[in-house]
């Protein structure tokens, strides 16, 4: 007999901890939510794109190697009649004007924080909407549950009516109005028992078949909130200038000013150096001794003269893209202002 007893708290024991297991918090959902989401991925490749890319893009081009043969006689092809002919090793490297490979990957690294920032208010923008729905859905369930009981405190008015219908006290038309508002409260019941099923199909494509889970019926506390509604002399403005979105448009502007750079180094030369090594095979006539070797050196440049078709341009379009990415987040400060 008493081990029957063990069993059945057990079984009570498992059945309260399965029944607490699947009540929903808001704090789970998130987590979950986040975690599926595939802008993660995104995000986390874009910046990992961005990283090689700057360091692909900011080395020097490979160095070109050259081997030649020159000065051959016609007549006999012969590598050793001629004091000209020779064998030739060169190698050449392209230098890029001024710092244009550090403004290059210090525009690629700020491009990969920007996307950072897209990360962080992604999230935040994710957390809103499944607080949106969670907060949605609650209402929902409570409405259910205050509609419920007032049908039930309105079906005892309503019994309370047909007895004093039959002590003559009501009329038939009492009772019909009675019944038609009685009724109504199904109809809003099945309205809002509607309502909660549509929320949840959507809080489905976030955290999964957990939307149909029991709901957690303690509300959530945030305490930084709180805090916030308290400080009545805070400085929003201050605060709005670490928003997420806001430091992604303030990186905008840092990387448009650093386009701005590149654009001034397009004024600096850029330039290729030149080595090569000749090898001669033929003799000296007077001495008969090898003829000495051949070394030789070059440095080729571009000269930046007519630059107002050209530099002049690619600084004005970079200075104008500065003056676009300042006006947008003068314009997104606004917006988050009003909100």
């Amino acid at each position: 007999m008493p081990s029957k007893i063990y069993l059945g708290l057990f079984a009570l024991l498992t059945i309260n901890a399965n029944a607490n297991a699947q009540q929903l918090t808001l704090a789970i959902a998130e987590d979950t939510a986040l975690q599926r989401d595939p802008s993660a991925i995104l995000y986390s490749a874009q910046q990992a794109r961005l990283k090689a890319q700057g360091i692909s893009q900011s080395q020097l081009a490979d160095p070109m190697i050259k081997f030649g043969l020159s000065n051959v006689p016609v007549d006999s092809f012969s590598l050793s009649d001629d004091p000209m002919t020779q064998f030739s090793l060169g190698l050449s490297q392209q230098f890029s004007a001024g710092d244009t490979l550090e403004l290059t990957a210090k525009g690629f690294s700020l491009q990969a924080q920007q996307s950072i920032q897209f990360a962080e208010n992604r999230q935040l923008e994710l957390k809103l909407q499944i607080r949106e729905l969670w907060f949605d859905i609650s209402f929902a369930k409570i409405a259910q549950t205050i509609l419920a009981k007032n049908k039930q405190l309105f079906s005892q008015h309503v019994t309370n009516l047909y007895r004093q219908f039959e002590l003559g006290y009501r009329q038939n038309q009492d009772l019909i109005k009675a019944e038609l508002e009685l009724a109504k409260f199904d109809d809003k019941i099945a309205a809002f028992a509607q309502q909660e099923q549509a929320l949840r199909g959507k809080l489905v494509s976030w955290i999964g078949p957990q939307a149909f889970d029991e709901f957690d019926s303690q509300l959530p506390t945030w305490p930084q909130s709180l805090e916030y509604a308290q400080q009545a002399n805070l400085k929003h403005y201050r605060l709005l200038a670490d928003h997420p979105q806001v430091l992604a448009a303030q990186q905008a502007i840092d990387v448009a000013k650093n386009n701005i750079a590149t654009a001034n180094e397009s004024y600096k030369p850029a330039f290729k150096v030149d080595i090569g090594y000749g090898h001669r095979e033929a003799l000296d006539m007077a001495s008969g001794s090898s003829r000495s070797d051949l070394i030789s050196g070059s440095i080729t440049m571009n000269i930046p003269l007519f630059t107002s078709n050209r530099q002049d341009q690619v600084v004005i379009a970079a200075a104008q893209g500065r003056g676009i990415k300042q006006a947008e987040k003068a314009l997104l400060l606004i917006k988050f202002n009003g909100i």
